[in-house]
């Protein structure tokens, strides 16, 4: 699927804003948008490497949904930086809520999940997964295609962007 430059530069601003979106709406009260997290008793991420073979699997340790309006959620799998790199390691999916899922409960910022939840992936962004990046702190954000299945024993995402790169996380609480 082709995607005119208008309507790709617009999924990218959306995916940047779900990157960033969290920071500001720590602040903000509102019924349809806030955030939920979880510890992860197990997570096993596997990133794309553009540079060679896909490296070894890494973990992480919080899973959090940032709801930014009813129907429109990020699920974003987090490694927390220790103590050499003070940069979270992250890998994000981003989209809208597939049919017969129903959007978080928020109250002042703060959500419940309504499970299963089922998301249509339209872009992934990450930080310190693959490539390298945790050292240079670099954050890529990109068109992706795929979803995510969620409820309260399991959450695996999965997407493919343009050019065949691949993302896939499976965790549990």
């Amino acid at each position: 699927m082709k995607l005119r430059p208008g309507l790709a530069g617009l999924a990218l601003l959306v995916v940047l804003g779900v990157l960033w979106a969290p920071l500001g709406a720590r602040e903000l009260s509102g019924d349809d948008f806030g955030r939920w997290e979880r510890p992860l008793r197990r997570c096993r991420v596997i990133t794309p490497s553009s540079t060679g073979p896909v490296p070894p699997p890494a973990s992480c340790r919080l899973l959090r949904l940032d709801q930014q309006m009813e129907g429109l959620l990020s699920v974003r799998f987090l490694q927390p930086g220790g103590d050499h790199s003070f940069l979270d390691r992250q890998l994000v999916f981003a989209g809208v809520l597939a049919e017969g899922s129903a959007a978080m409960a928020c109250h002042r910022s703060r959500c419940e999940p309504r499970w299963p939840v089922r998301l249509r992936v339209s872009a992934v962004g990450q930080a310190g997964f693959g490539d390298g990046e945790a050292a240079l702190g670099l954050t890529r954000a990109e068109l992706a295609s795929g979803q995510c299945l969620l409820d309260d024993r399991s959450f695996r995402c999965e997407a493919t962007g343009p050019e065949g790169r691949q993302w896939r996380v499976e965790a549990a609480p």
